[in-house]
């Protein structure tokens, strides 16, 4: 499963690529870099850019769609449902069918391949910078207004935040991690052998990273000692421009740092300000728990920003094409006490005053009274999906546990 068809540009001038679903992200960039014209994808495929749209991974997001210049990102789906018939899903065949096949979580059958538009290659500026925390997030409204500001003069803009990681200052110390990227004609500051010896540190700084992790974990009480030293291993204010799989692929070895994640899409209000209050609540919480003596976020909070989606099973959901929705995490390393509960309740605050929906690919089914929840603010959603699911496999041959109960069954 990890062919990779040839290239097609269409008579509208738009490239596509279809890949088996073994391909992983690395081999199909190698592939389009080396293609004659060099091609890329686009940079939402994993920046999840608001400009222009959503993501694609194995099934579990939401596609791109009714953006400015990539209408979708998916054009084509191959599923193999239970009688063992190879079916082809587009929009222009049946748009129904096709939004249901996009955001498919496994259970029409095997997916056996998606079309995916390209793009010829482009570069990105990267910058990276780390203002404190109250920046942003001291405020809704101004807070607000700043970050809407920062996201719609981008492509993308990712922020990050290690908690404590100004040792035993406190909350209004502590510094983010920004990331903002820009389409630009600059040239390319890409160097492959720098590129190469760089990969090979950060991976050797993640599994140096994970053993303190892991240590952590064992002794929570370490967590505000430890943490400011993880962060400082990334501080570094930066801008470069970098060919588009070099920019969105930044950051080398996390798979070597099993952790915890769970993971909300929210629409965002007109002034940012719910993202504000989503993001402040998370931290407040972390400190008050630190008061006494828990710490069961020890990792960090993340969050992006992608474009609505009319895919059904999407957790950006939207019927207006120009929302945007945030996507909002927190992470701790495996075995770290307390983050059930603790991420529960995050995600409960989160339901109650957003109506967040789950990352299908992250935790959520530990969540108390989640999936009624579910079922009250999206079933009529999920059950069109499941007419269609039904219709591909009508014997539940790929039902799961995880999914049954919010497909009403």
């Amino acid at each position: 499963m990890s062919k990779i068809y040839q290239p097609v540009k269409g008579a509208d001038g738009i490239w596509t690529v279809e890949v088996e679903t073994g391909v992983t992200v690395k081999a199909l960039d190698d592939f389009l870099r080396q293609y004659d014209p060099p091609l890329a994808l686009p940079s939402n495929v994993v920046l999840t850019s608001v400009r222009y749209g959503g993501v694609l991974a194995t099934g579990c997001h939401g596609a791109a769609t009714h953006t400015r210049t990539l209408p979708d990102l998916v054009t084509q789906v191959k599923i193999v449902d239970s009688n063992g018939t190879l079916n082809t899903f587009t929009k222009d065949k049946d748009q129904v069918e096709f939004s249901a096949a996009t955001v498919n979580l496994g259970l029409m059958g095997i997916i056996y391949s998606y079309t995916i538009k390209i793009e010829p290659m482009f570069n990105l500026k990267m910058t990276d910078t780390h203002p404190l925390y109250t920046d942003i997030f001291a405020d809704p409204v101004a807070g607000g207004a700043k970050l809407k500001t920062m996201v719609l003069s981008n492509d993308q803009t990712e922020i990050f935040y290690w908690p404590f990681n100004t040792p035993l200052l406190g909350a209004l110390n502590d510094h983010l991690w920004v990331k903002q990227w820009q389409r630009s004609n600059l040239t390319a500051t890409d160097n492959s052998v720098k590129d190469t010896l760089g990969d090979a540190l950060q991976s050797l700084e993640a599994t140096l990273g994970s053993k303190a992790y892991e240590f952590m974990a064992a002794n929570p009480s370490s967590t505000p000692y430890i943490v400011p030293i993880m962060y400082q291993a990334v501080v570094a204010d930066d801008s470069v421009v970098l060919h588009a799989p070099n920019a969105i692929h930044y950051q080398a070895g996390i798979d070597d740092m099993p952790c915890l994640d769970l993971e909300m899409a929210f629409k965002v209000d007109d002034g940012f300000q719910n993202v504000v209050k989503a993001w402040k609540y998370v931290v407040d919480q972390v400190y008050t728990y630190a008061n006494a003596g828990k710490y069961p976020l020890n990792l960090l909070m993340e969050m992006r920003f992608v474009k609505s989606s009319t895919m059904l099973m999407s957790p950006a959901y939207d019927e207006d094409p120009n929302a945007i929705y945030c996507m909002i995490e927190i992470l701790s390393v495996v075995n770290t006490e307390g983050f059930d509960d603790f991420s529960a309740m995050i995600a409960k605050y989160w339901m109650d005053n957003f109506q967040a929906k789950p990352h299908w690919a992250k935790m959520w089914e530990h969540v108390p009274g989640i999936v009624p929840y579910l079922r009250q603010n999206s079933g009529a959603r999920y059950d069109k999906f499941d007419a269609v699911r039904q219709k591909y496999d009508p014997n539940g041959m790929f039902m799961t546990g995880t999914f049954a109960g919010v497909l009403g069954h």
